[in-house]
This record gives structure tokens, sequence and C-alpha cells, in this order.
């Protein structure tokens, strides 16, 4: 068992940031449109999906949709990218969203498989840590939070899975690098 060091609270880095955008925030009748994955290193795969345009909610019409690129794969070429991405071999990292409900969904819907994917089956969820320091698990939408942590929001584009899933990784950088020198 691995021993609990109060003073260093984030003692794991295997980690793979990740975003989703998808048709439909109903995963009945919704699709995965693209997604973002950002390694610790900076490594980064953007891809977009091929997807049923007639699933497409008006507010991703308009939120979404204008920040896409228009080159999409398969679902198979998408799979087989990510395990290329991800890798084959060692051990399994762990895929950290904000607020991953619905990311890990699409996610699992793409993979048809809750374990049969390149990441450990248990996603991390960014809001259930910001909950656990204490912090309103909403506080990602207010941008004194982003001042407190020092990060320029205006270079990421709100909706598009990679730049989110970016943000999501200098976001927890900092917040670790804060929350770690105050304890």
């Amino acid at each position: 068992m691995q021993e609990f060091d109060k003073h260093q609270l984030f003692f794991f880095d295997n980690i793979i940031f990740f975003d989703t955008e998808f048709t439909n925030i109903d995963s009945e009748i919704g699709e995965l449109m693209s997604i973002g994955l950002v390694k610790p290193n900076g490594e980064e795969l953007y891809l977009e999906l091929e997807y049923d345009e007639s699933t497409i909610h008006p507010w991703v019409d308009e939120h979404v949709l204008p920040y896409l690129t228009g080159n999409k794969v398969s679902k198979e070429e998408a799979i087989e990218k990510i395990w290329d991405f991800v890798g084959r071999e060692g051990e399994k990292p762990f895929l950290m969203a904000y607020v991953n409900q619905f990311d890990s969904i699409y996610w699992y819907r793409l993979f048809s498989d809750p374990k049969g994917h390149p990441v450990f089956w248990i996603p991390i969820d960014f809001a259930s840590i910001l909950f656990g320091f204490g912090f309103d698990p909403d506080i990602m939408r207010e941008e004194e939070f982003y001042k407190w942590l020092e990060i320029d929001t205006t270079k990421y584009n709100k909706h598009n899975a990679l730049d989110d899933a970016k943000k999501l990784k200098e976001v927890y950088e900092k917040f670790k690098e804060k929350v770690n020198k105050d304890s």
C-alpha cells in the first residue's frame, strides 16, 4: 500500500488531461464530435470524429461547431490514434477532465468497453478535487480563479476540446503548486 504524505498532496502524475465535445448533452442521442488529450509533458492529440449531424443541439451549433476544423476521422481511426498516443505498454494512465461525467460517457461509448481502452478505467474528476479542497466545483467558470492561479485564459478557445484539455493541464499544475505550497 502506498504511504500517505500529507505534505505531498498530489503524488501521481501519470495523467492524461482530456476534454470532449459532443453533439448533444443527452448521451442517449448525442455523439462524440471531438476529443483533446494532453500529457503532462505537453504532448497532445486532437481528433474530430464523424458524427450524425441530425443529433446536433442548437447550443452546440452555436458554441462548438465554430471551433471545429472539419478534418474528421472515423471512430476506428480515432481509437487507433488514441492507442498510439497513450501507448499500449506499461501502466495505464488516468484520464482527468473537469466535470468528467459526460466526457467519460462518450469516451466509454467510443471504446465500447469500460476497461478495453488504453487508460485506467476510473477517470479523475477535477471538479471533485476542487470540492475536496473547499472550492466551489463551478469555480472554473470564474475569471477570478484564473487570476489567483495566474493563468491567462485568453489563449484558450472555449468549447474546443484540445484548448479545454490544455487549460485543465495548466490549471491542475498551478493548483497543485498552490495547495502543496500551503500544506
